[in-house]
């Protein structure tokens, strides 16, 4: 089998993509915001889901907090010398604010949460797949390293953090649950916003490239230096890896190691939100779909 990271169209020769250009579209984003959320939250943003989703997490994690600090003061002492001076401190005092002060986004400020969500939706949509201009030879992805920054930046450069607060924040929260509509809106803005940029997308889609991937694993067991019983074992997990990500789509009438069969499964009935969201602003499918063989394995 030809290895998934080396078919026809190539993932691993992606190029990071310009620092400067992804702050241009981080700001076109940002500028689409009052729209989006007119679509997203048409009776405000402190009703929506959305915001609601976010305020829990932020309860859970300082929940957790809590939690540790509590079961920190059934732990002895540490024998530490104590400097006079030292200031008294309870974490137990620490606020839900105060203790989640640098994650991103901060507490108050609606615009700044739909723009968190908006951000890793758009870091996502090249997780796995690839970025490409028609007359380029390259193909481009997000630097996640440095998306965050930029992000932050941009926060800034807008007026809606500070400087010091732009430079110790971070992402931590998940992204909150958007139905097919409302991350068809969320999309739609954002390949408008590389189609400017001269953008297409080459579309991989991860299940397959994990199935592919396994699928290969399971062939070259055949050449391991194991017992016979060790290579039963491992390849017994491998199917059941595949089956699991198969399951919602066959209840096992599908051979797991058919890799197209499975390729016509999911032509069939997995039509991903990126794939509907880019007809919809480009006019035609994404390279990489209809998903084909050649692309994932021989």
């Amino acid at each position: 089998m030809q290895s998934y990271l080396h078919t026809t169209m190539e993932l691993d020769n992606s190029q990071k993509l310009n620092p400067e250009l992804v702050k241009i579209m981080l700001q076109e984003a940002y500028e689409a915001l009052p729209t989006l959320m007119t679509k997203l939250a048409p009776r405000g943003w402190k009703r929506s889901t959305f915001h609601k989703e976010l305020m829990d997490t932020r309860r859970l994690y300082y929940k957790d907090y809590l939690k540790s600090i509590k079961k920190s003061k059934k732990r002895p002492p540490a024998e530490l010398p104590r400097k006079d001076d030292e200031d008294d401190f309870d974490p137990d005092q620490m606020s839900m604010e105060e203790y989640l002060y640098i994650i991103f986004p901060p507490f108050h400020n609606d615009k700044l949460e739909l723009f968190y969500i908006l951000s890793c939706l758009l870091l996502e949509i090249t997780l796995v797949s690839n970025l490409y201009r028609a007359d380029d030879p390259d193909f481009y992805h997000f630097d996640e390293r440095k998306f965050e920054d930029t992000v932050f930046q941009i926060a800034y450069q807008n007026k809606e953090i500070s400087k010091e607060w732009a430079d110790v924040m971070v992402f931590s929260y998940p992204v909150p649950f958007l139905d097919e509509i409302e991350l068809h809106y969320c999309l739609e803005i954002l390949f408008n916003i590389l189609k400017k940029q001269g953008f297409q997308l080459i579309y991989w889609h991860d299940e397959l490239l994990f199935i592919a991937q396994q699928q290969e694993k399971y062939a070259e067991l055949l050449y391991a230096g194991l017992e016979d019983q060790g290579k039963e074992q491992k390849r017994e997990r491998i199917l059941a890896s595949i089956q699991l990500v198969l399951h919602a789509f066959d209840k096992g009438t599908i051979d797991p190691l058919n890799l197209s069969a499975i390729i016509n499964l999911y032509n069939r009935y997995e039509i991903c939100p990126i794939v509907l969201a880019y007809l919809h602003v480009y006019g035609e499918f994404p390279k990489g779909y209809p998903y084909r063989l050649e692309h994932y394995g021989e």
